[in-house]
């Protein structure tokens, strides 16, 4: 008989990290907000999980990614990844398909922080 893979909610993997984005507290787990209504909580998390499981699909199994930057993580997030084993994808993966995910969720509210290069050769 096939054994129903199981997969860890995103934001158990994001561990509440929705409380870096000023203005975000109502994306934060269930667990941290319980005024919020059941309902939209956990259809705003399946909605986040089908994001993510897109933005995962997106990598191919085993190929070589030529333009990946190094980005330390910290160990008890890295544990916890290698502790998953979602659809045989790396960690390097799962990390991008999150950061993709959380990125996407909040392009509207990431703008506000877009840095704004300054130069000396703008001025007259």
């Amino acid at each position: 008989m096939k054994q129903e893979t199981t997969y860890p909610k995103l934001n158990d993997l994001l561990g509440g990290l929705g409380n870096l984005v000023p203005g975000s507290a109502d994306h934060l787990p269930q667990d941290d907000c319980p005024e919020q209504e059941t309902s939209s909580a956990t259809e705003a998390t399946d909605d986040d999980w089908e994001l993510f499981k897109r933005n995962l699909a997106s990598y191919n199994f085993r190929e070589k990614k030529d333009d990946r930057m190094v980005c330390k993580l910290d160990r008890d997030l890295a544990d916890s990844l290698d502790e998953c084993d979602i659809d045989r994808k790396c960690r390097s993966d799962i990390v991008n398909a999150i950061v993709r995910t959380f990125i996407t969720r909040y392009i509207d509210r990431l703008r506000q922080y877009r840095k704004s290069n300054r130069s000396l050769l703008d001025k007259p």
